[in-house]
């Protein structure tokens, strides 16, 4: 996992691990992200397995993207996803789990 400062004013951006295998996993990753306040970007990247993401830390945690990700099926480097929800993914989805 990286994090790299923007500024003052709480802008940060990381880059972490996450799961998945397809366009739809990609577009359920960054919509997970995006549906967390203070995220203001989440550009997935199914190669690589990461996400890059651009948030305000006064308004969020980047544990919290983690929760949100790993909430829709999608494991990430400190989150893993619920069983039950990971077993509910379409079957191509469906990535080796760690």
């Amino acid at each position: 996992m990286t994090v790299s400062y923007k500024g003052a004013n709480g802008e940060e951006t990381a880059t972490f691990t996450v799961h998945g295998n397809c366009g739809m996993c990609k577009t359920r990753i960054e919509k997970a992200a995006m549906g967390v306040k203070g995220v203001k970007k989440a550009t997935w990247d199914a190669e690589k397995q990461q996400i890059e993401v651009e948030y305000n830390t006064k308004k969020t945690k980047l544990i919290t993207i983690h929760e949100a990700i790993a909430a829709v099926g999608h494991d990430t480097d400190l989150v893993r996803a619920k069983d039950e929800v990971y077993d509910n993914l379409h079957g191509c989805c469906k990535y080796e789990r760690q």
